[in-house]
């Protein structure tokens, strides 16, 4: 199965045949080397270079013009990426949502448990 970046990467290049992997590392707002970087390690690209890339997408968009097949393409890489974004904080949030889910259940047990004895705060008054 191809990956989102890799997937990523040949769309872009169909859409803008002239892309590098330095060029495109530069339109994800980062370094030179970043994509290769990545790439070698097997790293995901980071979702603030994927919103700075779906910017850089935007203002190319404008320079092509909003109709015709490239334009097209540019919209469609648009939507790759607002997915994997979405699908991303999905998963993290459905991680926290298991955590909360716990926490709230130990909560409840301790409330239950009221053996402590708690009177009023102490009112101290002060002469002036």
């Amino acid at each position: 199965m191809i990956r989102f970046e890799e997937e990523l990467y040949e769309a872009v290049c169909k859409a803008f045949p002239a892309t590098t992997v330095r060029t495109f590392s530069q339109a994800l707002g980062m370094s030179e080397g970043y994509w290769s970087s990545i790439m070698a390690q097997g790293l995901k690209v980071s979702n603030t270079a994927l919103i700075r890339l779906s910017e850089h997408l935007g203002t190319r968009l404008v320079l092509v013009g909003a109709d015709g097949p490239r334009a097209l393409r540019v919209r469609s890489i648009q939507q790759m990426i607002a997915k994997e974004i979405v699908d991303r904080f999905s998963r993290e949030t459905e991680g926290v949502d298991n955590i909360w889910a716990e926490v709230e259940c130990v909560g409840a047990t301790l409330q239950d448990d009221h053996s402590g004895n708690f009177g009023a705060l102490p009112f101290v008054m002060i002469r002036g």
